[in-house]
């Protein structure tokens, strides 16, 4: 798989079973995939990274607002 498109392509084809973060339970549905959580799996950490030499007034804003926002509860 090259990305996570393809991933949930062939996962819902049921060609293969794919982990995927949490957030993907409620930001990914999709009626040919089931969502399991996995009981003795830590969260994944996700971070905002891009160039120092891109930052600008948007990109600021939105680490503002997920500052601000702070972690996403999950349903397990």
């Amino acid at each position: 798989m090259r990305n996570p498109n393809e991933a949930l392509t062939l996962t819902g084809l049921g060609e293969v079973v794919t982990i995927f973060p949490a957030h993907m339970a409620r930001y990914g549905v999709r009626p040919d995939i089931a969502y399991l959580a996995v009981q003795d799996m830590s969260p994944l950490a996700y971070a905002l990274v891009w160039p120092t030499a891109a930052e600008n007034d948007p990109i600021r804003a939105l680490t503002r607002t997920v500052r601000d926002l702070g972690p996403l509860e999950t349903r397990g």
